[in-house]
This record gives C-alpha cells, structure tokens and sequence, in this order.
C-alpha cells in the first residue's frame, strides 16, 4: 500500500509539473473554465475539498485571462476565508504575483484595496516579536499531511517571502502604494536586522531584502531588453534612475546592518544584495563597497569581517574593476588575502579561493615584459610575480602541515572542492613570463627531499601545472620523479618515497597528452617496475599511473580556461591590445570559442602498445 501511495504521489507531481508548462498554451477562456469547475469547492466548511481546490488553481490557472482585474478581486475574496496559514498563503501569493507579472495594468489597480492586508500577512509570515500577548503564528496553522505534494516546494515559509518580493516588485508604479507599505514594513522590522538582535525572523528578513533588490535588478533588465524571456514585460509604467536610488536609499543602510554579522550565510545573502543594488544603481552603491572593503580585509583582530570582505568582494568582484582604480584596489586584495588561506579556518580558506577564482575570470595575469607595446601597464603588474610565489609557497605550507586531510575532515572537503580549479584557473590566465616562474616553483616544491603529508591535493597543484604548461612542467617534473622512484632502473628503498612519487607521476601524466612522448621509454620502465611488482603496496599505487597514463594519452580535454576569446590573445599567449580594456571582461555566450586538446594517431598508437605490453603479465598475474 505505502508503495502504490508513494508511486500515486510522484504520478500527481509529474502532473503538476506538467501544468506548469502546459497552462502557457491553454486556449482563451480557460481561466473562466477552469474558475467555474472549482468555484462549488470555495467552500471553508469541506476543508478537504477546498484546500485541494485552492492549491490546484494555483497551478492550473493560465497567465492570459479575459478580465483579470474581476478574478483577483475574487481569489482575493476566497484567500481571506480562511487562517493565513504559511501554505495557504503561497498557493495565493503564487497567483497573485503571476497575475501582477503577467498583467500588470489590469491587475496592479486592483490589487491596491489588498495591499494593507498583504503586507500586514507579510510581516506575520515573517514572525518578528511584536507587542501583543498572543500574536497569530501563522506556523501553528496545519495543513494536511497527504495534501503536501499540491504545495510548490519544500519550505513554505521562505517560498512565500520569494513569492511575495516578486508581487511586490512588479506592481511598483507611480500610482502603486506598494512603496509607501513597504517603507513602513521596513521601518517597523529595522532593528531587526542588527546582527545583535537575531532570532528565528532573522533568515525571512535576509531573504526579503536579497530577493526585493534580486527582483528589482531582474525587472530593470526586462525593462531594457537586457533579459531573455518567455514573455514581455507588459507594464505601462517602467522603473526609473529615481525608483533605483529610492530603493538603494531604503534597502541598502539594512543591508550593510546585517553584513556585520558573524554568520557566513548572513554574510552570503548581504553580499548578494549588495551586488543587485550596486547593478541598478552603482554610483550610490560601489563608493560605499570600497570604503569599507580593504580597511575591513585589514582588520585580522575581527576574523568575520575579514571573511565577510573576501565574501563581497567575490561577489561584486566585476562592479569593482569598472570603477577608476578598481584595478589597483583589486590587486591590494590580492596581496592581502593572500593569508586567507589558513590552516586553522577552512571557512575562511574555502571563501578566499572562491573569491580569487572569480577574481581570476576576469583579470588575466600578465607580467609587464610580455604586454605589447603601448598597452597600460597598472601599478598592480609590477607585484604579481611576488604575489604569485607567495600564494604558492602558502598553499604548499598549509598542506605541509594540516594534520589530517582524510576524508570527513572539514579542511580536505574544502581544498578537494576548490583546490584544483583555483590553481587550473591561476595558472591558466599566466602570461608565459609568470606561468614560467610559477611552474618552477611547484616543480621545486614537488620534488624537494621532504614528502608532504597531503599527496592527493599535491597531486591536484601537480595536474593543473602540466594542464598550463606541459612541455616545461613535464620537463622538469618526470626525469627527477622517475629517478625517485627507480633510481637506475631498480625501486628506490624508501617506501613511502616511491607510493608517494609514484602518485606524483600519475597526476604528471593525467592531462599530459603527446607531451609524455619524450619520456615514454624511461615512464614504461617505471611503471613495469612498480606496476608489476608482487607487493600490493607498490603494485597497487603503480596500477593506478597506469591508469592515468592511458587515460592522458587519450582523453579529450578542453584547450585553456582563459578568460578571452582566442583572438585577443597571440601566438605567445600575450594578451593582443590594451591590458586595462581587459579586465572585467567575460565572454558571453555567443562569442565563446572552446577549442579541444584532441589525442594524436601517436598518441592512440602509444596506448595501444601499452595495452599490449601490459595485459599479458597482468592477466598471468590473476592465472
């Protein structure tokens, strides 16, 4: 029985998701229709029947309907029958702001009587404490266990503080009173948004002030074509340069209150607010940002600031290389957040990386010899080669030391999350000059006398080096590599030392391609020596580089993860044009030209000859 309920269940979601899309193609009349087939179900005293009622409406009811203005008036009537319960509000909130989306000088004038009761269910939904004795609690109002799958997602509270900033914003107009409820809802909530004064409303308040500038900074891109969409913006009022510094003057002082807390997640949802608000409005917004930014990043006595920084500045990282000296306050960061990476907070580590890969996609690390001549060379140039060492040095003493990177252990998920891709995208925006230095850093740390604990995240930094590089990373990785693990042809006597650089050869040869052919001979003779020998311990680390080795030398791989379509860049990998012009500067879609690294007939012929030099002491081996 609980198998056929489970099965009917999903048969009744699949439906709903199918009316979602289908109810875009429902003839005219539709929503009358489907209005008079439900309308005997309005009824409060059959719960059961109503509930199911309400909620398939909500999804049935098409967007283009004959007189929009006469339905809300009567759903709105159906909504105050019943005790506004956290469900029951987001199947009519739902409506509601698809109606005020889709027809918007119809439905906005009559949504204006509702407003009041909307905004005051708003702020119970949220559930700030107010002054009375027995205040309604909108979460002590059930609904029906077997009637959950007809409620669209997991968490009603929050999708109707999401369904209610969509209405909101889209019936802001002049002759709207949608601001004026919404500056008294604001003012009545803005003590609590100080970090001082958290609770239970604390996530509901962040939410309406991240997904009220989200959909406001959504609806000025409809508004000026910048947006793709399903259909057109049919309002007859657009937002103006006024709207957007009201909206900056009312959202954006809360905003920065609740950025000053200590909670990462509070910290994230601020910074994607203050992102939104600095696109619609950027003069009001950005001035602000880089006041507080590198003071804030300074401060190593407040760690939550300094996180909260490096999160807003991943975060607003292409609002601030379009404003003058962006760019040299962006390589400040650099330097500064170079002690991000910290072994006693994988918090802080993870967001630092984060923040330096976004960093990374929009501003190409040059060395000032490799720009053409004429083009700018900022200040922030002439300290890259610094930096770089010392982002690398860092990285490598954090994995010198962590105690233990096995698995469950916070610090190794955040460095297996983002260890590899930052140093893909590090290494891979170089020009030669600086990708040079860098690869013979990483070479002279891998192949030093002491073994890192940590040789899978080694491995990582080891991958993208040759991914960037391959024929200087191989150069001067392989030959010391495979004299460390046999020296003249017999295994090293160190244990630890050939599993441990046996693993450094496999991520050598992972990505490496037809730039291993040099050293075929000497890597063959390696891998038939640990590959094949009777200790498992050996054998077991060599049949895994041999894995590797194929699997580089016929993998299909992208060519490079810079951040320039390939004709803004030289035969030389020097950037071709202005340096300044540069950054800040993402490829759209359209102009995206993603080459491949294709194996070559010698590449195929090599693995084959592998596999044949290898199946048959294998396979006698399992005899």
């Amino acid at each position: 029985a609980e198998v056929r309920t489970e099965a009917a269940k999903f048969h009744y979601q699949s439906l709903l998701a199918f009316a979602r899309r289908a109810r875009n193609f429902f003839p005219a009349g539709a929503a009358e229709e489907i209005l008079d087939e439900l309308r005997p179900y309005f009824c409060p005293h059959d719960e059961r029947h109503f509930l199911r009622a309400a909620a398939l409406l909500s999804w049935f009811l098409p967007d283009e309907m004959k007189d929009p203005a006469g339905v809300l008036a009567e759903l709105a009537g159906v909504w105050d029958l019943v005790a506004h319960g956290h469900e029951w509000n987001l199947i009519w909130w739902t409506v509601f702001s698809r109606m005020a989306r889709h027809n918007p000088q119809e439905v906005v004038p009559a949504l204006q009587p509702l407003l009041p009761r909307l905004f005051d269910a708003l702020l119970r939904t949220i559930g700030v404490p107010t002054g009375k004795s027995a205040p309604s609690r909108p979460d002590r109002t059930g609904w029906p266990g077997d009637l959950a799958w007809l409620v669209e997602g997991r968490n009603a509270k929050k999708d109707c503080v999401r369904k209610f900033c969509r209405m909101a914003v889209y019936t802001l107009g002049p002759d709207s009173a949608t601001w004026a409820h919404m500056t008294t809802l604001l003012s009545y909530t803005a003590p609590f948004f100080h970090p001082l004064n958290e609770g239970d409303h604390t996530s509901s308040l962040l939410q309406l002030l991240s997904l009220m500038s989200l959909n406001y900074a959504k609806r000025v891109g409809i508004e000026a074509g910048r947006h793709s969409v399903k259909k057109p913006w049919k309002g007859a009022y657009k937002l103006t340069a006024e709207d957007s510094e009201r909206l900056v003057e009312t959202l954006l002082p809360l905003t920065l209150t609740a950025f000053a807390s200590k909670d990462s997640t509070t910290q994230f949802l601020t910074s994607q607010g203050i992102k939104d608000l600095s696109s619609v409005c950027p003069d009001k917004v950005t001035p602000k940002v880089l006041e507080m930014l590198l003071p804030a990043i300074e401060n190593v006595m407040r760690p939550h600031e300094v996180v909260g920084a490096i999160m807003l500045t991943s975060t607003m990282a292409s609002q601030l290389l379009r404003v003058e000296g962006g760019l040299d306050m962006i390589g400040q960061v650099l330097r500064l957040t170079v002690a991000g990476v910290d072994l006693n907070d994988p918090g802080k580590t993870m967001y630092t990386f984060r923040m330096l890969m976004s960093i990374l996609s929009q501003v190409p690390l040059m060395d000032p010899a490799d720009l053409p001549p004429g083009s700018s060379k900022p200040e922030t140039l002439y300290g890259l080669q610094e930096w770089a060492v010392e982002m690398i040095d860092r990285v490598f003493s954090v994995l010198d030391n962590v105690p233990s990177l096995k698995k469950g252990f916070y610090m190794g998920q955040v460095l297996s999350a983002t260890l590899g891709r930052f140093f893909d995208a590090f290494l891979g925006q170089m020009s030669p000059t600086l990708r040079s230095m860098a690869v013979h850093r990483i070479a002279r740390r891998v192949t030093q006398n002491l073994c890192p604990p940590a040789q899978k995240y080694v491995g990582c930094i080891v991958d993208s080096a040759v991914y960037a590089s391959p024929q200087e990373a191989l150069r001067l990785l392989l030959p010391p590599l495979c004299d460390k693990v046999a020296p003249g042809g017999a295994l090293n006597a160190s244990e630890s030392e050939v599993v441990y650089y046996t693993h450094m050869l496999g991520h050598c040869l992972k990505r490496a391609g037809p730039h291993s052919a040099p050293y075929a001979a000497r890597l063959e003779g390696v891998i038939g020596c640990v590959a094949m020998h009777d200790e498992k311990k050996y054998s077991k680390e060599g049949q895994k580089l041999l894995r590797k080795y194929l699997r580089g030398l016929v993998d299909v791989l992208p060519a490079d993860f810079r951040s320039l379509p390939p004709a803004r860049w030289d035969a030389n990998g020097v950037i071709v044009g202005d340096y300044a012009e540069c950054c800040g500067v993402r490829q759209p879609p359209s102009d995206c030209s993603v080459g491949f690294r294709i194996p070559t007939p010698d590449c195929l012929a090599r693995a084959r000859a592998i596999v044949d030099k290898f199946s048959a002491p294998a396979l006698a081996l399992v005899g």
